[in-house]
């Protein structure tokens, strides 16, 4: 009985969430298509579809989505000012990313013999733990 209950909740959220997303995607969707629908009724000049300057209407378009495309650039440039590592593949899990790296030893020594060589290591005692693991992964809200 607990095993059905607990499975009704998951399957509930799932399709809670899926509804949210849905929803976010028409919104963005209606906003274009809101648009395009203002531009065209703005140039009509009758009732047909030829009576539409489709140049003009498509003009006006263009200049709204060019301006929606630069707002989203100038938002992704100043995240991507800040989180430097989002540039790089593989990089934007990577906390330590652009950090000083502590190596693990304190000093390491060659040196010749008579018959060869020996070579030593002096590791530290202890190393600092991880390299800020609870940093946030957007770092504009980080007061410096």
């Amino acid at each position: 009985m607990k095993e059905n209950l607990i499975a009704i909740g998951l399957l509930a959220a799932a399709v809670v969430s899926w509804v949210l997303v849905v929803t976010d995607a028409q919104a963005e969707e209606n906003l274009n298509n809101k648009m395009i629908k203002d531009c065209v009724q703005h140039y009509r000049t009758g009732s047909t579809v030829n009576d539409v300057d489709w140049t003009k209407a498509s003009v006006c378009y263009s200049q709204w989505k060019v301006g929606e495309m630069k707002k989203e650039y100038a938002e992704m440039r100043d995240f991507l000012k800040h989180n430097p590592r989002y540039r790089y593949p593989g990089q934007s899990n990577n906390k330590c990313w652009g950090k000083p790296r502590e190596m693990p030893f304190e000093s390491a020594y060659i040196e010749r013999t008579g018959d060869g060589f020996r070579a030593g290591v002096s590791y530290k005692d202890k190393m600092p733990a991880g390299c800020f693991e609870t940093a946030p992964w957007d770092n504009r809200d980080v007061q410096k």
